[in-house]
């Protein structure tokens, strides 16, 4: 088959979702190469920089970058609302690209909605938040619950496959949109690698921030669903109970929420204690982890998170949120906490600190876990897939390259 791999317009500054798409297409793109010859790929996306991203790091692989306007895409979202527009209006760009490069299918690397083709799609999905959390503003508030309703309930119930990472997500996808468990196949999601490149040139950004070890940890963009205030007040126990008093490292982008965080640190007298770093680079950010006392990682959401998986592959003790899919990612690698309950994660914390024995145990595990499922294993699950498929688009005529 002559398979089109979708990145989108993917930039380092969107955190996780950036270094998933990044791995994961290095390790497709290399795996591709070696292990099999009977698909032909060709990379999609909206960026300028994608041709030279490709020619980088793709292993010869072709790229083509999709054009759209305010316009066409105004169109595709009301495609979503009222699916029979798609007779007025037409093919999207994306399905007008698969049309032009001859594509027999489309695998969108990246979690989220996207346009629903008529060429067959292989969807990725991380969360359905609107789904499970509908309350915080990011998942509600101006239309977007509505917004991202429509979109997904189109995109997952058109979608050939959808991969997502543990059975939890299997479940919501069948409980929430109907999806056959036929057409969900469970890949994990894989341990990130960029901390090897950046083992040997160290950036000194913890001397340059001032800290003193031993600090927690916690890198996450700053929206509500991210629970930074449940951190703040786990910290307030933490001094009042306990009488400990650590730092705390906070980097990410403001995403509408930093300034009532702030407000917050101030109002918990905590203001010596809480860094805000801004964006920091992947270099920087294993230099964080590897110095930290622990990664405290307080989202409300899931069913699969990456910061977790980071720290596992750099020896950082991982406490997190108690959400639905945390246990059947994490195992025994994590000490797991309520994240409405300030008590329950100061009393983990403290666990963690005083207990050399439990810190370095959560180490050794989390560097297990971290090695158990790669981004190989998940291109080489990705490949299967495609196989799969392959035997159900052998039954009409392939499409044909026009462009």
């Amino acid at each position: 088959m002559r398979i089109g791999i979708y990145l989108g317009d993917f930039v380092p500054d969107v955190g996780g979702g950036f270094t998933f798409q990044d791995e994961v297409f290095r390790a497709f793109a290399s795996v591709a190469k070696v292990s099999e010859q009977e698909h032909e790929y060709v990379v999609l996306g909206t960026s300028s920089s994608l041709h030279d991203y490709v020619r980088a790091v793709g292993h010869g692989m072709a790229a083509f970058q999709v054009k759209s306007s305010a316009l066409t895409n105004r169109k595709e979202s009301l495609k979503s609302y009222l699916p029979l527009l798609s007779r007025l209006f037409g093919p999207g760009p994306i399905e007008n690209a698969c049309v032009a490069l001859g594509l027999d299918c489309l695998w969108y690397v990246a979690g989220g909605a996207f346009e629903a083709t008529d060429t067959p799609y292989l969807a990725t999905v991380w969360d359905l938040q609107h789904r499970m959390t509908p309350w915080f503003p990011e998942m509600s508030s101006g239309g977007t619950w509505d917004a991202r309703e429509f979109a997904y309930r189109r995109f997952l119930q058109r979608a050939s496959f959808i991969v997502t990472g543990t059975d939890v997500g299997r479940h919501e996808l069948e409980l929430n949109y109907g999806v056959g468990a036929e057409r969900v196949r469970r890949l994990p999601h894989p341990t990130p690698t960029f901390y090897e490149a950046a083992t040997s040139a160290e950036t000194g950004v913890v001397s340059k921030l001032g800290l003193q070890q031993p600090y927690l940890f916690y890198p996450a963009q700053f929206w509500a669903h991210k629970n930074h205030i449940g951190i703040l007040k786990g910290l307030a126990v933490l001094r009042d109970q306990y009488k400990i008093c650590m730092p705390l490292v906070l980097t990410g982008s403001d995403k509408g929420n930093i300034e009532y965080v702030k407000e917050s640190v101030k109002s918990l007298g905590l203001s010596g204690q809480v860094l805000f770093t801004g964006f920091v680079t992947q270099k920087e950010l294993t230099e964080l982890y590897r110095g930290a006392a622990m990664l405290v990682y307080a989202s409300f959401c899931g069913p699969e998170n990456l910061p977790p998986l980071e720290a596992f592959s750099l020896g950082c003790p991982v406490v997190a949120a108690d959400v639905p899919g945390a246990s059947e990612q994490l195992g025994e690698a994590a000490l797991l906490f309520d994240p409405l309950c300030a008590n329950d994660l100061a009393a983990k914390i403290v666990m963690v600190l005083l207990q050399p024995g439990l810190a370095d145990d959560l180490r050794k595990k989390g560097l297990k876990r971290s090695a158990a499922w790669t981004v190989d294993d998940f291109a080489l699950g990705i490949i299967q897939i495609f196989n799969h498929l392959a035997g159900y688009r052998r039954s009409w005529a392939p499409a044909k390259y026009l462009s």
